[in-house]
């Protein structure tokens, strides 16, 4: 009995049985008995349902067959194993039946030993592979494989070095092109789900140019597509190391379009990617270009006065503030406000040279904020925040509160440290990949072209690198080029968010 039977037949979800009528794309997934199989998909697409009833599959008709289950973490592990594993085979009367048999033990969390004598070993392998040494295994079963230690996977298949079968099945959702993620689904047959246009006969694959402003649109002729109509093309049909399938929301019948087009307005553009798309990011690139930055540019000139603010955004006025710290570093200003679309319009801008007496700075970001009658600044805490903002408490007694954004792995609520300043700690690639999709969506609106120009190359010279230490995308630039402006920005951006959800409380 192949996957697909086994699953919709003898698989339960509650009180429904499994089935993939709405969902043609999981057929060949299902079907696939390729010693390798890849899973390039996006996060909530059934990867690990598919995982689980592949287990399920081979536990029950192959007898006393050893699993190996490998995934980044702990925790994860665990949850896989209680939550996903266990839960489905409980809500399964028929293969409860054969795997627990008329007495079922207590199945542990590790290691799971069934009536017909499979086992199933669950590891985690997120510094090294070491957990399952030691194991022999007939499949090898991979989740979240772009966050297993890189070259582990040879350490992971020792384990079917005894067995006949020797399969292995690997899912994740991409990060980086140089990812061993990517590298295993391009040795694949990198199979990719086309939809032919109606109108002009483009086979068209599911990605960012096929995204529509009321649904999934052909790049070429702009006629309505249905991705549901779709077909598996191989893109490497010559492989013989594998199959592989790329999944994404797109063809999930589940998602709201609305919902997908609002994650790409909102989202950190390389996670967009990523985690909704299901396609690798390139690194080392710039994560928005000039055209774009120069795109979010209006016809006004940049405010030269409290009373060239539109009458409505005069109360909603914040500040951010990016201090200089000598050498190349210098201090930026951005005034803006938030409206309640989203868009941040930005009324001023200003860079103080970094030769720039300390003092007569401050002096200058005073008078300005006065002029503009700010009350709220978000301004960065490290470094020479951590003498500045106090500074600036002091010069400017009308400055309700003053925000110091310290740049952190995770988001926490502001915290009062002392009368009116406030430690605000805020992860900061979440935040910036935030500001480039406000950029790329344009939802930030920027003074004239004539007047941005001066920073325009501090907002288009971040590229994303991905750390290997945290497995994560993070952004940075040149050293030859500084991004003061970026963060400025940014902090007044976030300040203006807060303003509009915390009005009462701030004001």
């Amino acid at each position: 009995m192949d996957g697909l039977a086994f699953a919709e037949r003898f698989v339960s979800l509650g009180a429904q049985r499994f089935s993939l009528a709405d969902r043609p794309y999981l057929r060949a997934p299902y079907l696939s008995t390729a010693r390798r199989l890849v899973l390039r998909a996006s996060r909530q697409v059934e990867k690990t349902t598919f995982l689980v009833n592949a287990i399920l599959h081979t536990a029950v008709t192959r007898p006393g067959v050893h699993v190996l289950f490998a995934c980044p973490r702990q925790e994860q592990a665990l949850v896989f194993s209680k939550s996903r594993l266990q839960a489905t085979l409980q809500r399964s009367p028929w293969i409860r039946r054969v795997l627990l048999g008329r007495r079922p033990p207590k199945l542990g969390v590790r290691n799971l030993r069934f009536a017909n004598g499979a086992e199933v070993y669950i590891r985690a392998a997120y510094h090294s592979a070491d957990a399952a040494r030691g194991i022999d295994a007939d499949l090898l079963v991979v989740d979240e494989y772009q966050d297993i230690a890189g070259g582990d996977l040879p350490v992971l298949e020792e384990a079917l070095s005894h067995s006949n079968l020797r399969r292995v099945i690997l899912a994740g959702t991409p990060k980086a092109v140089d990812n061993h993620l990517e590298s295993g689904f391009s040795q694949s047959t990198a199979c990719e789900w086309l939809v032919a246009c109606s109108q002009c006969g483009n086979a068209v694959r599911p990605d960012e140019r096929c995204l529509g402003a009321a649904g999934p649109m052909c790049p070429g002729c702009q006629a309505p597509l249905r991705f549901a109509d779709g077909s598996w093309v191989a893109q490497n049909a010559q492989s013989t190391w594998g199959e592989g399938f790329w999944i994404n929301h797109l063809m999930a019948p589940w998602v709201d379009y609305a919902d997908l087009l609002e994650r790409q307005r909102t989202y950190d553009p390389v996670l967009f990617k990523n985690e909704c798309l299901g396609i690798p990011s390139f690194l080392g690139e710039h994560v928005v270009t000039r055209a774009e930055v120069e795109a979010c540019c209006s016809d006004r000139p940049m405010a030269q006065s409290f009373g060239e603010v539109p009458a409505v955004a005069r109360e909603h006025l914040v500040a951010g503030i990016d201090w200089g710290g000598g050498g190349r570093s210098r201090t930026v200003l951005v005034i803006g406000y938030m409206e309640p679309d989203n868009h941040f319009h930005v009324v001023w801008l200003e860079r103080f040279a970094a030769s720039e007496e300390p003092t007569a700075t401050l002096d200058l970001l005073v008078r300005t904020l006065r002029k503009f009658r700010v009350v709220l600044v978000a301004a960065d805490a490290g470094g020479n925040g951590s003498v500045y903002n106090p500074l600036l408490l002091k010069q400017l007694a009308e400055l309700r509160r003053l925000f110091g954004v310290l740049y952190s792995a995770a988001d926490q609520a502001p915290q009062c440290h002392g009368g009116r300043l406030y430690r605000w700690t805020v992860a900061r690639s979440p935040a910036l990949g935030t500001l480039f999709s406000r950029i790329k969506s344009r939802m930030l609106v920027l003074p004239r072209l004539a007047d941005t120009m001066p920073f325009i190359d501090d907002l288009c010279c971040e590229v994303a690198k991905y750390d290997n230490y945290q497995r994560t995308i993070r952004y940075t630039h040149p050293d030859t080029q500084p991004d003061d402006a970026v963060h400025a920005l940014n902090y007044a951006a976030l300040l203006g968010r807060l303003w509009l959800s915390e009005a009462r409380r701030l004001t």
